[in-house]
């Protein structure tokens, strides 16, 4: 199993989608799996929207919560 997998698994999951460069945030209560995830993101996409889902994953020693994003991997702070 790989770590996001395992993060999916465990920790809170935030769909962030929007028009332009505003967004809306809400915490995504679906299966936990990649591949439900990513359809829920395909869905968000509709109609020229963008979308991502970030898994939320401990705090940095700064305070600045850690998150990947599901489809990339990469690590990010909020």
């Amino acid at each position: 199993m790989d770590t996001i997998t395992q993060a999916i698994q465990t920790n809170e999951i935030v769909i962030v989608s929007g028009e332009g460069e505003q967004g809306t945030r809400e915490v995504y209560t679906g299966k936990r799996s990649i591949r439900a995830i990513k359809l829920r993101l395909g869905k968000e996409r509709r109609g020229g929207r963008w979308a991502r889902a970030e898994v939320y994953d401990g705090q940095s020693q700064y305070g600045d919560r850690i998150y990947v994003e599901v489809e990339t991997g990469e690590m990010h702070l909020r």
